[in-house]
């Protein structure tokens, strides 16, 4: 077994956390539907939790060609993974017993540490983009960190400016853009 793949089975067990956690939450408000607000914007916020997850874990075949991990690498790789916990944390409401769970409310409460959680993430991500440098695509390393720059700046938007529009622009564009990533990567799979 290679270092890779040692890293790799370290994060998919907390990505496999992030998405039951995310998903049981998810069944729970879908069985107590008759009791639930629902809220547009935080089905948006869980599905960009999940499309986080996938790209997380996506994202790790870049970096199959590091022959060496150090404990700073597999530190970043860790933490990631761990944020990305808990942005489907912040985007997952309780449905207690026979209560009325109110999706819009958890939203209103929650959008800024789940952006926040996700600039963190956007944070490491820039930080791990060092660790391309020791891969056989070094030039994917200012790439992306740049590729983060708006997705940095949809974060606070959706943080600094409260009101439903920017919300809305800030989810949607976290979608599009983690949608658009991936299927770029796509291309680069072989």
């Amino acid at each position: 077994m290679t270092g890779f793949d040692l890293v790799l089975l370290l994060l998919s067990f907390v990505y496999a956390l992030a998405l039951s956690h995310l998903l049981s939450r998810l069944g729970a408000l879908l069985v107590a539907r008759d009791r639930v607000q629902f809220s547009g914007l935080l089905a948006l916020a869980m599905l960009n939790a999940v499309t986080q997850v996938y790209i997380g874990w996506l994202a790790m075949w870049d970096f199959r060609g590091v022959e060496s991990w150090d404990l700073y690498t597999i530190t970043l790789f860790l933490v990631s993974s761990i944020l990305i916990f808990l942005m489907c944390v912040a985007a997952s409401p309780e449905t207690p017993e026979a209560k009325p769970v109110d999706m819009e409310a958890f939203y209103r409460a929650n959008y800024r540490l789940f952006y926040g959680l996700y600039l963190g993430l956007l944070a490491v991500y820039i930080a791990m983009t060092g660790v391309y440098l020791l891969t056989p695509t070094p030039e994917l390393a200012l790439q992306q960190s740049l590729g983060n720059v708006p997705f940095i700046l949809a974060s606070l938007l959706a943080i600094l400016v409260p009101a439903r529009w920017a919300q809305w622009t800030a989810g949607l564009l976290m979608f599009s853009m983690s949608t658009a990533w991936a299927v770029i990567f796509s291309h680069t799979l072989n």
